[in-house]
């Protein structure tokens, strides 16, 4: 079975600038450390710019489904959405739906964005955040928390993408 990272800390380019310790598929909030990359020394997230990156999965095959990575949404009133579906290994006629919810206040999540059933390889982005409503945004305004997940049917073995989530 696949494993997936906590996540992977990058810049604003998409470059890795270090790495995270915690428990792989555990919320971004069991995170212990991320190192630096200067000293190796354990440094707090910060956001040196308005963006902070929550998620990253690189391409490769990942788990058949995730019911979601929870993250600290405090900070910032948008998120950046991007998902890149390579395909899937196994299964009959396999589909995965990406989705983003958020905690409410009672304690229950929320779903605020579905991609829909995706069947093929593509590019899904989408926007989250208090936008005015247009193509590829969905107006919504976040609490504290968020989480980002999947799910799949079809029974594949694996589906192979990279997604990313980003806030500002």
């Amino acid at each position: 079975m696949p494993t997936n990272p906590v996540f992977t800390p990058v810049d604003n380019n998409g470059n890795v600038i270090g790495s995270a310790s915690g428990t792989a598929g555990s919320p971004a909030s069991s995170v212990t450390s991320i190192q630096g990359v200067v000293g190796g020394t354990s440094v707090p997230v910060t956001t040196s710019t308005t963006t902070t990156t929550f998620i990253t999965y690189l391409s490769g095959a990942q788990a058949v489904s995730n019911a979601g990575v929870s993250f600290s949404t405090a900070a910032v009133s948008a998120l950046a959405v991007d998902i890149t579906l390579v395909g899937f290994t196994g299964g009959s006629s396999p589909a995965v739906t990406f989705f983003a919810d958020r905690l409410g206040s009672d304690g229950v999540w929320y779903r605020v964005w579905t991609s829909g059933s995706l069947t093929s390889a593509g590019v899904t982005s989408v926007q989250i955040g208090p936008f005015p409503a247009a193509t590829g945004v969905v107006t919504a305004v976040l609490t504290g928390t968020a989480r980002f997940g999947w799910s799949s049917t079809g029974s594949p073995t694996a589906i192979t993408f990279s997604a990313s989530v980003v806030g500002r």
